[in-house]
């Protein structure tokens, strides 16, 4: 038929109640044989519904997902991972972007628990006290993702152990001399957890305490610390960087020094980002499974709405991926 199609259109053509077909695409009670024809018409006329209009239905099969931005490169993987499994099974996402704004992030929140989603995933930039008490609020469940909640369903990464393992290797080939790149602890998970990791692993094999500067997650803030830590005497055997967009400054900023990587100094991140594979030499870094860790969360969340039971923390595998950008001790 021509111009959009309203649900009187469809009851007319389904020859049944305008509320039947309400009810239909709202998720309720609708006979096989009922079900059968609206769906027939539906696909033949390719009608799509009204997404903010399920936001008044009994269940809008929409979620919220609150993400702190898109300029890095792992949140635009996990959001592709997430969009993929929840439109698989007929949900749609509402995504909500907060500028790495924490203020802007629990704004969003109290907005969703506003509407009528059927749950949020929030991939939190950080934790404050609001982070612990909304979800109650909420009254719809509510996933955290990348930072542990106290009281709350949390799933993130493995940033102790992945810290921990990369300075145990870094200290295995003699890399005694440790300086860091580093966010502040508003990120708990990278601030803190990523952070002691390292301290513990270089622990663990003997090397000293580690020379800490502080950047930000953004590449010119890292080039522009890392040239204040390459000007300091003597070098570090090597910088240990919380991103792999951080280590990416400090490739600029030994170039543009003079300084070759490793000759000088070794470099390391973590993200494991496609673009480092093609820094010369190649970055080793920590990979993390950003599909399995989108796929699980998706999946979480569709159990928390069916009031399934699910861990309260879960837990996202890492792996040390070896490049050329860490001198290794000769046999």
């Amino acid at each position: 038929m021509e111009g959009k199609m309203t649900i009187n259109d469809i009851a007319k053509l389904s020859g049944v109640a305008k509320s039947t077909v309400s009810r239909y695409l709202n998720g309720g009670s609708v006979g096989e044989a009922t079900r059968r024809k609206i769906q027939k018409v539906i696909e033949a006329n390719h009608y799509q519904p009204n997404v903010f209009a399920r936001l008044h239905a009994k269940e809008s099969r929409i979620i919220g997902l609150i993400v702190p931005g898109f300029d890095s490169v792992t949140t635009p993987c996990l959001v592709e991972a997430i969009v993929a499994y929840l439109k698989d099974r007929d949900y749609t996402p509402l995504i909500m972007h907060t500028g790495n704004d924490l203020g802007e992030e629990i704004r969003c929140m109290e907005q969703l628990g506003a509407m009528n989603v059927d749950g949020m995933m929030v991939l939190a930039a950080g934790v404050s006290a609001k982070h612990k008490t909304l979800p109650e609020k909420a009254g719809i469940p509510v996933l955290f993702m990348g930072q542990r909640v106290e009281g709350a369903v949390s799933i993130i990464n493995d940033d102790y152990h992945a810290g921990y393992i990369l300075g145990k290797y870094l200290a295995g080939q003699g890399l005694q001399r440790a300086a860091g790149l580093w966010v502040d602890d508003s990120d708990p998970a990278i601030g803190i957890e990523r952070k002691r990791g390292v301290e513990d692993g270089l622990a663990s094999e003997g090397a000293g305490s580690v020379d800490w500067h502080e950047t930000t997650f953004f590449f010119q803030d890292a080039v522009q610390a890392a040239e204040r830590l390459l000007r300091k005497k003597p070098l570090p055997d090597v910088v240990v960087c919380a991103t792999d967009r951080i280590a990416q400054g400090v490739y600029k900023a030994a170039r543009d020094s003079g300084l070759t990587i490793p000759g000088h100094i070794s470099v390391t991140g973590f993200g494991d980002y496609e673009t480092s594979q093609l820094l010369s030499p190649p970055l080793t870094t920590i990979r993390y499974d950003l599909d399995s860790w989108g796929r699980a969360s998706a999946e979480t969340m569709l159990q928390m709405i069916r009031k399934s039971p699910v861990n309260g923390v879960q837990i996202n595998s890492y792996e040390l991926i070896k490049r050329g950008s860490v001198r290794e001790r000769k046999p």
